[in-house]
Order: structure tokens, then C-alpha cells, then sequence
């Protein structure tokens, strides 16, 4: 939710931008005008990343403002494809029963695309939720539209909450950006606590030193765009890094500074009237930064990133794993053969 009492148009949020050509007087200008609900068709070239809510020096939430205006203008994604993929993610019926567990673990739909991520001893005592019934429908952020995400979020958390569990892990960034980050803007109380899989995985680490080998590996992380909702959880990627002895070198996109990893298959890319954007550049510069830093490997959380990066990465001579992936490295399990190098 926008909070237009917070702003006072300074102007930060486009002039940080990466992808905007703003500076603060004309970023401050350009907003101003998006809150009297004038044309703005730089719009049209916002790549959805989210950060200008992160660089918000008053936490007005901007971006929260430019979503409302895509979705009003109707037209920054193609609206069959909008409504094919509602279609596709929208659960029906009830979620399968199952025992109550104090803490579970919700893996949206990560099972079809990346098992091996969720494999292995970290996960084998949690019971786990997956499927439709549990999908965050934050994509849908990305295709200039709030009210799908928003109106099916009590539906989600009611079917969370049919586990009965105390807390829920979740594997996905997205999912905890929503449950975590946006659920208390709409006015959802959770009757669990969500648990972001960093601080799952910092927290095993912690309780199973005697297993862990030390990587000595120098690593780049990719940021998700998601983790601009909650950037107080960060913290937990370098306990877990210092506790398997792992260095995450220093680049010029990373922390607040990332940039979409350059995936091809959101915002403007599915615009009904492309503006000719080209993502390849920042997939490149994602790559070049990385190799530029002395990284042997990169580090993602979003299976998204993932699979945009892990081919240019191994062509630039590095590995690529997911969070999950070097924790169990460091716990002397083998990774699954099915796993992209």
C-alpha cells in the first residue's frame, strides 16, 4: 500500500532506479505526477524490481503506487496472457489433510521445477506443503497487477493455516515477501509464523557444527527482486556464509544495489506494446560483475534467477547453487545428478 502522507516527492526512488533515466528534481516531479493520476508512460518501462520501495528514504512503499497504476492502465501485460496464467495458479478445493506439525515447510510449486533444491538431511524431518493450494501468486506483481495477488492472500493463508502448524517455512522468496512483507499492508494477520528458508538454514547450521566442513569458496549472490520487501532478513545469508566458510565477495550489484537478474519471462517482456526493452544486458552485467569480483560460483534464493543465470554462468567459468545446494556442500552431501551444474 501506498502511503502518500510519507512522501514528500524527494525523488530517490526514481533517480536510484537502474533502468529509469531520472535524476531527484525530475524523479520528484515524474512521481509527483503518478499520485495525481496523470499519464506516466515511463510505466511502461519499469521492470517491476521493487527496489524503489527499498530506497524510499520514508518508507511510502512507490512501487506499491506504480503496480496500482499498471493494473489501472490495463495494459502493461497482455490481458489473455494475464488471465491464462490466473487460470493456471488458481486453486481449487481443499488442500490434501495432513499431520499436525508444530513447524512444516511450504515449497510453493519449486517441486516441478527444481527438486534437488529441496532435498537432503535440511529437510527430510519437516512435513511439506506444495502445489496450487499454496501458491504466493506474487508473479502476478509482475505482470502489473495487484488485485489477483491481493484478493487470493486470505485464501492462501487459510490454507496454510489447514496444517496447523505453529510456523511454515518457506523455501520461496516470493511466498515470505508476501506473507511477511505485504500481508500486515492488506490488513491479514497470520495465525502461524513464517519463516524465511535463510533463517531455517541459519538456524540448522547452528545446531549441526560437528557436520560441517568449511567450503573456502569465494561465491557472488544473486538477490531476488522479492527480498526488497524484507530486507531485515539478510542478515541470516551471512551467518550462514561465515558459518560454512564461505566468502560473498564484493560486487557492484549486490545488497541494495542488485539488479534484476535479466528473466525473460516477466514485465516488460509481456507487455502488450513492448517499448523494445532488452534484458540480455542484464543478465550480462549480472555475469560480468560476478567474474569481476573473483567469484568461483554463484549463489541464488530465486529459482527464477536461477535458471535465467546458471548457463552464462557456467560459460563464464563459474558454478552456480542455491542456498540449499552450498549448505549441503558444506555438510558433506552429494548433489543430485538431475541438478544443473
Amino acid at each position: 500500500m501506498f502511503h502518500e502522507e510519507r512522501c514528500d516527492f524527494c525523488g530517490d526512488c526514481l533517480a536510484r532506479c537502474h533502468y529509469l533515466d531520472f535524476d531527484n528534481k525530475t524523479g520528484g516531479e515524474a512521481f509527483e505526477k503518478l499520485v495525481r493520476g496523470e499519464k506516466s508512460d515511463w510505466i511502461y518501462d519499469c521492470v517491476t524490481c521493487i527496489a524503489c520501495n527499498e530506497y524510499c528514504p520514508k518508507d511510502a512503499r512507490p512501487f506499491d503506487l506504480i503496480l496500482r497504476r499498471m493494473e489501472e492502465a490495463g495494459d502493461f501485460t497482455d490481458p489473455k496472457l494475464k488471465a491464462q496464467m490466473a487460470d493456471r495458479f488458481k486453486a481449487e478445493g481443499e488442500p490434501r489433510p495432513m499431520e499436525p506439525k508444530d513447524r512444516v515447510m511450504s515449497i510453493c510449486v519449486m517441486d516441478g521445477s527444481m527438486p534437488w533444491a529441496i532435498q537432503g538431511s535440511l529437510f527430510q524431518e519437516l512435513p511439506i506443503l506444495k502445489g496450487r493450494h499454496y501458491f504466493c501468486n506474487v508473479l502476478f506483481a509482475h505482470m502489473g497487477d495487484e488485485s489477483i495477488m491481493r484478493d487470493r492472500l486470505q485464501g492462501l493463508v487459510n490454507n496454510l493455516a489447514k496444517s496447523r502448524a505453529k510456523e511454515i517455512v518457506f523455501v520461496h522468496d516470493d511466498c515470505y515477501a508476501l506473507l511477511a512483507g505485504m500481508a500486515p499492508e492488506f490488513g491479514i494477520k497470520l495465525p502461524f509464523r513464517p519463516i524465511s528458508i535463510l533463517e531455517y538454514l541459519a538456524e540448522y547450521l547452528k545446531n549441526h557444527p560437528d557436520r560441517i566442513t568449511r567450503l573456502n569458496m569465494k561465491v557472488a549472490y544473486q538477490r531476488p527482486c522479492a527480498s526488497r520487501y524484507t530486507p531485515e532478513k539478510d542478515h541470516f545469508l551471512a551467518e550462514i556464509f561465515s558459518l560454512i566458510g564461505v566468502e560473498r565477495v564484493a560486487r557492484k550489484y549486490d545488497g541494495i544495489n542488485a539488479i534484476c537478474c535479466g528473466v525473460e519471462l516477466a514485465g516488460p517482456n509481456l507487455k502488450l506494446f513492448p517499448r523494445g526493452k532488452n534484458f540480455a544486458p542484464f543478465q550480462e552485467k549480472n555475469i560480468q560483475d560476478a567474474k569481476d569480483s573473483g567469484a568461483e560460483a554463484i549463489v541464488y534464493l530465486c529459482p527464477m534467477c536461477f535458471r535465467t543465470l546458471n548457463k552464462k554462468a557456467r560459460e563464464a567459468g563459474m558454478k552456480n547453487y542455491m542456498i540449499s545446494d552450498i549448505c549441503r556442500l558444506a555438510l558433506g552431501e552429494t548433489l543430485p545428478e538431475d541438478k544443473p551444474a
